[in-house]
């Protein structure tokens, strides 16, 4: 992980201290990342990678643990489950999904960053399809 990488590792972890970095990848998980309603699901562990050419390199996807699925029984679009796996094992389903738009700034921290991915996920998670 570049540099980049390694302080936008620190901004997540400020905002979410139980986020878990897998110790030698660019794999993060955070426990119990709650859902909005029309879930089958409260919570889930929720991960994603930090891309290595930060901040060139924009982020992509993010992993949900278990089964996902909408409280109607519809399709979710743009996931599939099972998925490839993460570095933390058992059965996740993953979202296609980035920010848009990508515009870092001069800094990490400015402009878009990782902590806006990640509470990306959520207006994501709200869309219910």
């Amino acid at each position: 992980m570049n540099d980049w990488g390694v302080q936008e590792l620190r901004l997540l972890h400020h905002c979410w201290p139980a986020l878990v970095h897998a110790e030698g990848t660019n794999w993060c998980k955070i426990p119990d990342f709650a859902l909005p309603a029309g879930w089958n699901r409260s919570n889930v562990d929720i991960a994603f990678q930090i891309p290595e050419a930060l901040p060139g390199q924009e982020p992509y996807a993010f992993w949900v643990s278990g089964g996902l699925a909408l409280a109607t029984g519809a399709q979710i679009t743009n996931y599939v489950f099972p998925a490839d796996s993460t570095p933390w094992g058992g059965q996740w389903g993953k979202f296609s999904w980035n920010l848009n738009p990508w515009a870092p700034g001069a800094r990490p921290g400015e402009g878009t960053s990782l902590v806006d991915f990640v509470r990306s996920f959520t207006g994501r998670l709200r869309e219910l399809n």
